[in-house]
């Protein structure tokens, strides 16, 4: 179009993903095409729009994230703080945009275009891929002529990894397809049927299950997931997503809260009605507690059930 500079293209490819968490694959070619530019220059291009989905209550600091999966989609992360919780229940950006990745059940990561260099958390955070020596890390601002990219083995040198922990070195790994075969208590089963007219409950219960059995939990072998029912009657869930480092890992409730999120059915934290959490009973590593401590923090009363399964 006469008169349309390079800039208001770019401005265009942001606007279109506006409030987005993942462009198909298809419209991302029909993008860069109209754009006329690289793929690195098209995903800086979305930072801005992606940071603007952030929210950061306590530092005020928003952190967007844009990558670009194997299957050709563009998927968007920000970071979420949760004020009256520990820091250490934040969810940064480039976390974000990995539980968005399994929640589309992408199989891998290509490129991550960020504003600013990760922090050493999510540096460890993203050893747990599969393709992690592939990623190309890609810094810069949008409609940057020049970008940087960087590989995880320049980021973070001689890094501590999941083979250095995982038992059995074939064991799949982030972003692979994982299958944990579990199973109802009894207690759990009675507590569904108790409930049995509730559709919601049933509906979360399921999903929370799914979430778990499809869970990145290769350390400790305890897997879990956690349905969120929001208000507006929508189910969002996750799973809990491990690190050989521990701390970096992401637990289920905050998955579950990016999944409502990236669905546009959690507006604010005080629009969930009530969380479902599933796990191992004789589990080592136990969500109850910190899920009903953060759950209170969001809404006195919010009532946390607690289905426990078996493995099989």
């Amino acid at each position: 179009m006469t008169g349309t500079t390079h800039a208001d293209v770019l401005q265009q490819v942001a606007a279109a993903a506006r409030g987005r968490f993942v462009i198909p694959a298809d419209e991302v070619k029909q993008l860069q095409q109209a754009a006329g530019c690289s793929m690195d220059t098209l995903l800086l291009s979305i930072l801005e729009e992606a940071a603007q989905e952030a929210r950061p209550p306590i530092s005020n600091y928003k952190v967007g994230a844009v990558g670009l999966g194997g299957s050709g989609a563009v998927y968007i992360g920000c970071n979420l703080e949760m004020p009256g919780n520990a820091l250490s229940q934040s969810v940064h950006g480039e976390q974000f945009l990995m539980a968005n990745l399994l929640l589309h059940q992408e199989r891998s990561l290509h490129s991550l275009a960020i504003s600013a260099a990760p922090c050493g958390h999510c540096r460890q955070f993203y050893s747990e891929l599969a393709c992690a020596d592939r990623v190309r890390f890609v810094f810069g601002y949008r409609g940057h002529a020049n970008p940087e990219v960087f590989s995880l083995a320049q980021l973070l040198p001689a890094r501590f990894g999941p083979l250095d922990l995982l038992e059995d070195p074939s064991a799949p790994l982030l972003l692979e397809q994982q299958r944990h075969n579990l199973a109802w208590t009894s207690h759990a089963q009675a507590t569904l049927q108790q409930r049995a007219g509730d559709q919601l409950l049933a509906q979360a219960a399921e999903a929370a299950l799914q979430a778990a059995q499809s869970s990145y939990a290769p350390y400790t072998h305890c897997p879990s997931g956690i349905a969120l029912v929001i208000s507006s009657g929508q189910v969002a869930a996750g799973g809990y997503i491990e690190s050989a480092a521990y701390n970096p890992g992401l637990p289920p409730f905050q998955a579950a809260v990016v999944a409502g999120i990236a669905a546009g059915c959690l507006p604010s934290y005080d629009q969930i009605r009530e969380v479902v959490l599933v796990e191992v009973q004789s589990a080592l590593v136990k969500h109850e507690g910190i899920t009903k401590a953060v759950a209170a923090s969001m809404s006195e009363g919010l009532p946390v059930t607690v289905l426990h399964v078996t493995r099989q």
